[in-house]
C-alpha cells in the first residue's frame, strides 16, 4: 500500500541527487550528436502511479443507465462519459500531510531536473518523457494537496488564467513555465507540432486523455501515446455521433495550434487512430462540433459521495478495472459488497484475474 512507503520515498527524495551520464547509444531518430542519456529516476513516481491508478475499461460507446437513486462509477451526472477514463486514488490524500508531504517531494524532485544544463541534450524521446511526468505529477500533487475541496469540477482551473495550470511555477533556462507552458512552449516546439503529444497530458479531469499506470520513458513514450490516442478517439470522451453529426472534445478546439489545416487536418489526425466503424463516419464528414466535455476530477468515489465513500453501481453496466494491488484500499472505504460488481484486471503472464464481489463474498477466478 501506498501509505507504508511515504516515510521511505521522502527520504529517498531528500538523498538523491538528478544527474545525467554520457551515452554511446546513436541509434535515436532524434538528435543523436552529442547526447546524454538521462538517469531521471521515476521509480518513486511510479510507485505512486502503480498503487493509484485504477484502469477503466475501453469505452464501448453504451451510456450508463441510471436508476432512480443511482450514478455512476465516479457519480457524475454525464452519462455519456462518466464510466470512461483511468481514476486516481485522490482518496487516499485525505487527512493525510504525510503521503501529501511525499507527492510533492516526488514533484519537486522531477522539478530539480530543470536546474541541469544538460536537459536538453537528451533525445527528444527523453525530454518529451521528462516533461509530460513533470506535467503530470503536477498536476497530480496539485489536486491532492486540496482534495476533496473545489474539486468537484475542474473547469474552473481550466478556463481561469489565474488557476495552477497557469501558474508560472518552474524556471528553465532562465524562464519562467507554468503547466501550459510546458505543452505550448516546450512540447510542440520539441516534436515539431506532432498531434501525438497532446495525449499525454493529463489534467484531473475526465474528459482529458488518461493517466497512465507507469511514467513515460523514451522506450515506452510512441506506443503509450499511441495507445492514449486510440482509446481517447475511440471513446465518447474524444468523440461521438448525434443525428448524424460528428461531435469531438472541446480539447481539440484548444488544440489549433497542432493543425495547419484546422478541419482537414482534425479529421485525417482521428482517421488515424479511429477504429473501423469510427473511421467509416469519418469518411463522410468534413466538419466536426465541439461539444463534449466532462470536467469531473478523475477520483474513485466520486463528487456526491466523498464523505460517505460509497460507491452506487448496482444498475452499472460496466465495471471497473482494478489493478489487484488497489482492492486493499477500497476495502478501506466501507463499500456494501453486495451493492458492487468490481472486476480487477492483473497482467501477470497474460493472464486475466477476475474478481467477482458478489452478496457478502469475494470469491477468484482465473479469466
Amino acid at each position: 500500500m501506498i501509505k507504508l512507503i511515504t516515510k521511505s520515498v521522502i527520504l529517498g527524495l531528500l538523498l538523491s541527487a538528478p544527474c545525467f551520464a554520457e551515452s554511446n547509444n546513436t541509434s535515436s531518430s532524434f538528435n543523436s550528436k552529442n547526447q546524454v542519456t538521462a538517469k531521471v529516476d521515476y521509480s518513486q513516481y511510479n510507485t505512486v502511479l502503480e498503487a493509484s491508478v485504477l484502469e477503466l475499461a475501453r469505452s464501448d460507446r453504451a451510456y450508463i443507465s441510471y436508476g432512480e437513486n443511482e450514478q455512476g462509477p465516479n457519480l457524475g451526472s454525464n452519462r455519456a462519459t462518466d464510466a470512461e477514463a483511468n481514476r486516481f486514488y485522490y482518496e487516499q490524500f485525505i487527512d493525510d500531510p504525510e503521503l501529501k508531504k511525499s507527492m510533492a517531494a516526488i514533484k519537486s524532485n522531477l522539478a530539480s531536473y530543470l536546474a541541469n544544463s544538460q536537459l536538453d541534450k537528451l533525445s527528444n524521446e527523453e525530454q518529451t518523457a521528462f516533461w509530460l511526468n513533470l506535467h503530470n505529477a503536477t498536476v497530480i500533487n496539485e489536486l491532492a494537496e486540496r482534495y476533496p475541496k473545489d474539486t468537484h469540477s475542474l473547469s474552473y482551473d481550466v478556463f481561469d488564467k489565474s488557476s495552477f495550470f497557469y501558474k508560472k511555477q518552474f524556471t528553465y533556462n532562465g524562464q519562467a513555465l507554468s503547466l501550459d507552458d510546458i505543452e505550448y512552449k516546450i512540447l510542440m516546439p520539441l516534436n515539431k507540432n506532432n498531434p501525438l503529444v497532446m495525449y499525454g497530458f493529463y489534467k484531473g479531469y475526465i474528459g482529458s486523455p488518461n493517466i497512465r499506470t507507469q511514467a513515460y520513458t523514451a522506450n515506452n513514450l510512441m506506443s503509450s501515446l499511441i495507445d492514449n490516442a486510440q482509446e481517447f478517439i475511440n471513446s465518447n470522451r474524444g468523440t461521438n455521433y448525434s443525428s448524424n453529426l460528428l461531435n469531438v472534445s472541446t480539447m481539440y478546439k484548444d488544440k489549433k495550434a497542432y493543425f495547419n489545416d484546422f478541419n482537414n487536418d482534425l479529421i485525417s489526425h482521428l482517421s488515424l487512430y479511429a477504429n473501423n466503424d469510427l473511421l467509416r463516419k469519418l469518411k463522410t464528414k468534413k466538419t466536426a462540433l465541439f461539444t463534449i466535455d466532462n470536467y469531473d476530477i478523475t477520483d474513485v468515489t466520486g463528487p456526491k459521495h466523498r464523505n460517505s465513500y460509497d460507491i452506487i453501481t448496482s444498475k452499472w453496466k460496466k465495471a471497473l478495472l482494478i489493478p489487484m494491488h488497489s482492492f486493499s484500499r477500497l476495502n478501506d472505504l466501507n463499500i456494501p459488497a453486495k451493492r458492487i460488481v468490481i472486476l480487477r484486471e492483473l497482467q501477470r503472464k497474460n493472464n486475466l484475474l477476475k474478481t467477482n464481489v458478489s452478496g457478502e463474498n469475494a470469491y477468484y477466478a482465473k479469466n
